[in-house]
């Protein structure tokens, strides 16, 4: 069934929740088992937010992604270290292959 759409820590997202009932007496259970799951999916961020697993005959387990931070990372995070130099040198697998390799300028 649906939950609609909810936000979870800022970001909206469309729950779902799932439920299976296994009856009295299928799995030697006196009285029936009821198994819920929900899920909340964003479609912005193409990610499950939370899951939520209830089971009776093994508890609740819930996931939840938190302290989402949607600024821009710094630009310095993407950029090769000042010192690095380009190397060509042996490579993995195939003889003769060889790669490019940074190095920090003092190192061999």
């Amino acid at each position: 069934e649906s939950l609609g759409t909810q936000n979870i820590g800022g970001v909206e997202d469309e729950g779902t929740k799932t439920s299976v009932t296994i009856p009295a007496g299928k799995i030697g259970n006196e009285r029936p088992i009821e198994i819920v799951s929900e899920r909340c999916y964003s479609p912005e961020l193409d990610i499950v937010v939370m899951t939520k697993h209830t089971d009776p005959r093994f508890g609740e387990n819930t996931y939840r992604l938190a302290n989402i931070d949607r600024t821009e990372p710094a630009r310095s995070l993407f950029e090769v270290p000042a010192g690095y130099r380009i190397e060509e040198g042996p490579g993995p697998g195939t003889p003769g292959q060889k790669v490019r390799v940074r190095k920090p300028a003092g190192e061999q």
